[in-house]
C-alpha cells in the first residue's frame, strides 16, 4: 500500500481542522469582559442579596480549548510532514539502492560454474547428473541466444537448435545429446560415468565454442575439434 496518498490526506485533514479552529479561538479571545468602572468615579451600588430567591445563573461556554487544539493541530501537522519528508528519502534512497546493483555474469561463466558444481560424476546420480547437465545448457542458449529453451520440450528445442549461429557440427552433436539424455532423465535408462564425463567434456566445449572472443584477449590458436558425445549405453555394456 502506498503511503504517499495517506499522509497527504492526513496534511489536508490537519490543515482543514486548523482553518475551524482559529475562528473558535478567536472569538474566545475577542469575548467583551465586564465593564470596569472609571478612576474617581464611585462604583454604583449594588442591592443587598436576596437570600430566597436566586437569580437564573448566566449560560456557561461550551467548546473547544482553543489554544490546546491549535497546539494540537500545529503538533499533528508538524509530524505528517516529518512522516512526509522520510518516506520521501526513503523512496529515493531505495532508487539509488537499485541503480548500484552489480550487474549479472555472463552466461559462459554461469555455465562454467554451474558445469564444475557436477564435474565429480562419481559422486553424482545419472539420472539427477543429466537432469542438472540438460538445465545448465538450456539456460546458457537462453541466456547467450535469447531462446527460450527452459520452458521448450526436447521436440520444440530440436527445430531451435538448427536456427542457432552455431557450427553445423556442433549443432548437430548439441542435438544427439539433448536426444540421448531425456532416456535417463524419464526412462529409467542407467549410464556410465565414462559417458557422463563425455557428455560433461562436450558440454564445456559448446559453451567455449560459442562465446564470443574478447577484444581485449590476445589471440589463440584454434583448438583441435571435439569429439563428438559418446552414445549413451545401458549399465553394464560398454
Amino acid at each position: 500500500m502506498r503511503r504517499g496518498p495517506i499522509i497527504g490526506f492526513g496534511l489536508v485533514i490537519a490543515m482543514l481542522c486548523l482553518w475551524l479552529g482559529l475562528p473558535v479561538a478567536i472569538a474566545q479571545q475577542a469575548a467583551p469582559a465586564s465593564p470596569s468602572v472609571p478612576p474617581g468615579q464611585a462604583a454604583p451600588a449594588t442591592p443587598a442579596p436576596m437570600t430566597d430567591i436566586h437569580d437564573i445563573r448566566p449560560p456557561i461556554p461550551v467548546g473547544f480549548d482553543a489554544p490546546w487544539l491549535i497546539l494540537a493541530l500545529v503538533a499533528l501537522a508538524a509530524i505528517l510532514v516529518a512522516a512526509g519528508l522520510f518516506w520521501w528519502w526513503k523512496r529515493h534512497r531505495r532508487r539509488r539502492t537499485i541503480e548500484t546493483i552489480v550487474p549479472e555474469l555472463p552466461p559462459e561463466m554461469i555455465a562454467n560454474q554451474a558445469l564444475d558444481a557436477i564435474g565429480d560424476v562419481r559422486c553424482i546420480d545419472g539420472k539427477l547428473f543429466y537432469f542438472r547437465l540438460s538445465a545448465i545448457l538450456r539456460q546458457y542458449v537462453f541466456g547467450r541466444f535469447g531462446v527460450g529453451a527452459p520452458e521448450m520440450t526436447t521436440e520444440e528445442f530440436m527445430p531451435c537448435i538448427d536456427r542457432l549461429a552455431v557450427d553445423r557440427e556442433l549443432a548437430r552433436q548439441f542435438k544427439q545429446l539433448c536426444r540421448a539424455m531425456d532416456p535417463v532423465k524419464f526412462g529409467g535408462v542407467t549410464t556410465m560415468e565414462r559417458q557422463m564425463e563425455g557428455d560433461l567434456m562436450f558440454a564445456r566445449t559448446f559453451v567455449r565454442q560459442t562465446t564470443p572472443p574478447d577484444p581485449a584477449a590476445p589471440a589463440e590458436e584454434p583448438a583441435a575439434p571435439s569429439p563428438p558425445p559418446l552414445p549413451l549405453l545401458p549399465q553394464g555394456k560398454e
